[in-house]
């Protein structure tokens, strides 16, 4: 792993590798840590580039929530040009390295739920394909980063599908490898962002924080980012979809977590576009 710098901050490189079963030789470029040795790079990697010693985190949520801009700040990258915009500009499965204290990290930035382009059914496709591959590499999960846009009061079908599949795609034994996480902290005025964040918790969320989950506020700073992550540890958790789907030979369709997507009625874009509109 690269050697810690103390020079000051330079341009990190980015170079997309993905789907290629070969990593490309990258140039690491170092950048300061705001608190503690960190040499970060925002690679897209290919999921053989990936070991059993890689911290590996599943970044999940609904468009909108804010899970690029978590790995963003993770990685001290700017935003992606239209990262927030109505539609999702993350369109697959997309895995990033950063070192961090001498370890590397690997964040998945995944297909945001109600993506506009893509299905639900196909955003949870594209999540267990890459989830059942890395498993039967023996790579597992140290845990999962569930984002929640404060801005969206209370939880529309989008945001109760997202959260649905997110317990069945873990399960309650991997509840507590789950970070709860809401967004928009520096975005919506203190009081109202308290109260979402209870109603979340008291009601949509309750069941999933008993099993072991863990609310968590991110204020959309790097510092923030890493204490959630760092609250994560580095204990590992098979999820249950991956059992299903690896260890039971099931299809997505016959997984908890696919079934509970086929029950669900079709739904189109919500919330934003009810701002919007209106609606």
């Amino acid at each position: 792993m690269p050697a810690n710098p103390n020079n000051n901050q330079l341009p990190v490189s980015r170079r997309s590798v993905y789907p290629h079963h070969l990593r490309e030789p990258v140039e690491t470029r170092p950048s300061r840590s705001l608190s503690s040795s960190v040499t970060t790079l925002r690679t897209l990697l290919s999921t053989s580039a990936i070991g059993p010693n890689d911290v590996v985190i599943l970044v999940m949520g609904k468009t909108g929530s804010g899970m690029s801009n978590f790995i963003n700040k993770l990685t001290r990258m700017q935003p992606e040009d239209g990262a927030d915009q109505l539609f999702s500009c993350t369109k697959t499965v997309c895995p990033y390295e950063c070192y961090h204290n001498g370890r590397r990290f690997i964040f998945v930035d995944t297909p945001g739920f109600n993506n506009g382009q893509l299905s639900q059914w196909a955003v949870l496709t594209a999540i267990a394909e890459w989830l059942k591959e890395t498993y039967r590499k023996s790579i597992e999960l140290t845990g999962v980063i569930y984002t929640h846009n404060l801005r969206e009061d209370g939880m529309c079908a989008v945001d109760e599908q997202s959260f649905q599949s997110l317990c069945r795609l873990c399960g309650n034994e991997a509840a507590d490898r789950v970070r709860l996480v809401t967004t928009m902290w520096d975005d919506v005025d203190d009081s109202e962002a308290v109260e979402v964040e209870g109603k979340l918790k008291r009601i949509h969320w309750q069941s999933f924080i008993q099993a072991g989950a863990q609310p968590q506020r991110f204020d959309n700073t790097s510092k923030s980012a890493w204490n959630i992550v760092e609250s994560l540890g580095i204990t590992t958790k098979t999820l249950l979809l991956q059992k299903e789907l690896v260890d039971m030979g099931r299809a997505l369709e016959d997984t908890t977590a696919g079934r509970r997507l086929r029950q669900g009625k079709p739904v189109t874009i919500c919330g934003r576009v009810k701002q919007l509109f209106g609606g």
